[in-house]
């Protein structure tokens, strides 16, 4: 009987892992035929194309993601459009106002090739509804670099989606999976990462503005979000937590000779430095071990600046360094 357990047990393994194999195979499948996509002359004509090449609900959504962030360039133009005045009378009359306005962003990212966050989002969603399939736009706030550490933004600056399917949801931000900015320059880069991205990993990057999203996150308050360290991608995608400090500001008092990192999930053999962004000077911690993780000590810098935290010669995450006066 007990060998009889063994094989059931072993053989639904398999078909689990078969299954989830099977699963990320196909959305390989769906990202190469996504990129040989050319001639795409229409919103409805990308429609129609992703309805016929995709069979799940999935797929399709995977393809719509692929298709925006390899196509679309993020809009990081520093000249700032004069404010558009459009009138309304009524509620009626603001929400046909808002849907004319979502109309052109949508049209204008899909004819120019370029967008910011809400042109993104926003075609993603028109594709969605498209499909029938269920989602939702989601805004809120997220931070942009470093120098953003504890300051909190009076407005939202951000917005993102997520589609229901098979009863589970699923975040995406076809923004962040299509590029990223390197020394001012739009980086275009597919990031898969952030299709199907987990909480874990949204929430250290992500602030919805509902109630009903930030529950679902396990996010408490705007403040202690934008309060934390800058994450990088490499700190996302990886097993990486800080068990201190938790908090984007380090302050040091100037008897102290040296910044400590608390942190776990660091694998054997990984090199970790450190540089200030004051002196670019390649620092070497003294680790010890702590009973969970271990502590990363560097010297301290003489002034106000940025920590710039490294694992493997990629930068993980970053910190303000405040120096205190006596």
């Amino acid at each position: 009987m007990k060998r009889i357990i063994l094989l059931v047990f072993l053989l639904s393994t398999t078909l689990l892992c078969s299954q989830k194999k099977g699963t990320d195979s196909s959305l390989e499948r769906v990202d190469k035929i996504i990129l040989s996509y050319s001639n795409v002359s229409s919103i409805d004509n990308l429609y129609k194309r992703i309805d016929y090449d995709f069979n799940t609900k999935i797929e399709k959504a995977r393809a719509i993601f692929t298709w925006i962030a390899f196509n679309l360039s993020y809009n990081d133009s520093n000249v700032i459009p004069s404010p558009e005045l459009l009138a309304y009378y009524g509620d009626d009359s603001f929400e046909r106002l808002k849907e004319y306005k979502n109309r052109r962003v949508i049209e204008k990212a899909f004819a120019n090739r370029r967008a910011v966050c809400a042109g993104y989002s926003l075609l993603f969603k028109k594709l969605c509804d498209l499909m029938k399939i269920e989602n939702e736009l989601i805004r809120g706030y997220t931070k942009t670099s470093v120098h953003k550490i504890g300051i909190i933004p009076r407005k939202k600056n951000h917005v993102w989606n997520a589609v229901k399917i098979d009863d589970r949801w699923l975040l995406m931000d076809v923004t962040f999976g299509s590029g990223h900015d390197y020394r001012g320059v739009w980086q275009n880069e597919l990031d898969t990462e952030y299709f199907d991205c987990s909480k874990e990993k949204m929430k250290v990057t992500h602030f919805p503005s509902e109630i009903l999203w930030q529950e679902y996150l396990g996010h408490n308050k705007l403040e202690e979000f934008c309060n934390q360290p800058f994450y990088m991608d490499t700190f996302v995608k990886s097993n990486l937590a800080i068990i201190s400090p938790k908090n984007g500001e380090i302050k040091v008092k100037k008897s102290d000779r040296r910044v400590s990192l608390k942190l776990k999930g660091i694998k054997k053999g990984s090199t970790v430095l450190c540089t200030y962004s004051n002196d670019g000077v390649v620092r070497k911690p003294k680790i010890s071990k702590e009973v969970e993780g271990f502590k990363y000590s560097f010297k301290k810098p003489f002034q106000n600046t940025f920590l710039n935290l490294y694992i493997d010669n990629t930068l993980a995450v970053q910190y303000k360094v405040l120096i205190e006066k006596d």
